[in-house]
């Protein structure tokens, strides 16, 4: 098999930044022409969401609601990195769509860093807990400046189950930096980092997509719809992405030279 030792370099030097961070950025993941379709997608959805009504949208489960969503789910240029880091024998089991306008800076608002994972966090009693998962985050528009509504994250604190409170409850943690993305740019990270989105205090408005992959034998998270008339769109890589399988036990002890993800992608 013929190896492109410059893209294999490049994938292992994201690793090694993903595994020391718990995030990396992913420059020029989408073309212009593709931010400029997802962009359209997302205001669609948006004028069907909020009407009239404005305002911020964070919806679950978008990804069936467009072909433009449902081709990203084994987008090329961020599809190797999830494989390099959970391996082949995973899905896509949660995903969310951003919109977040401007915010008045007289507003307040509640405590703001998170880890991914809901009830994990609670239910696993592990230092540091386990990975699981690692999300992907598609920026369509420029935050390649800080207060535009950042992704905004502690580095190296996905080995840590918890961070320092500010009493106040400030989101100004020690330690934390705006990832500084521009549209097109993607971002990978470790469910575990403590992230959150920071205030947006410029003129623009932000909009991001957020697909989330797991190991098959983990329950989905989000009650997945998609379009029937967007069901040719389905390749066995994206059935498999999107939950498939033949059996129960199948999910548990596959043979993973068998799945399509591995396959597509020869390895």
């Amino acid at each position: 098999m013929r190896v492109d030792h410059e893209r294999a370099g490049e994938r292992s030097a994201l690793r090694e930044t993903f595994e020391r961070d718990g995030f990396v950025l992913i420059e020029g993941a989408l073309a212009a022409d593709e931010v400029e379709r997802l962009t359209a997608a997302v205001d669609r959805v948006y004028r069907v969401e909020r009407e009239d009504e404005g305002g911020p949208l964070h919806l679950l489960a978008f990804c069936g609601r467009d072909a433009a969503f449902l081709e990203m789910i084994d987008h090329p240029a961020t599809l190797p990195h999830v494989v390099d880091t959970l391996g082949p024998s995973i899905f896509m089991y949660h995903c969310h769509l951003d919109v977040h306008p401007p915010e008045p800076p007289d507003i307040a608002r509640p405590w703001m860093w998170h880890q991914d994972g809901g009830v994990v966090n609670r239910d696993l009693e592990t230092s540091p807990r386990p990975r699981l998962s690692v999300k992907v985050a598609y920026f369509l528009t420029d935050v390649s400046e800080p207060r535009r509504g950042n992704f905004a994250v502690v580095p190296g604190s996905h080995v840590a189950n918890a961070i320092e409170r500010p009493r106040d409850d400030e989101d100004d943690v020690r330690g934390s930096v705006p990832v500084l993305a521009h549209a097109g740019d993607a971002v990978l990270f470790d469910r575990r980092l403590w992230h959150m989105r920071s205030r947006n205090g410029s003129p623009i408005t932000r909009k991001a997509l957020f697909y989330a992959y797991t190991f098959r034998w983990v329950r989905a998270r989000d009650e997945l719809d998609v379009r029937a008339d967007l069901l040719h769109l389905i390749t066995p890589v994206r059935a498999q992405l999107l939950g498939a399988g033949s059996s129960a036990i199948e999910f548990w002890m596959p043979d993973d030279r068998d799945l399509p993800v591995r396959t597509a992608l020869g390895g």
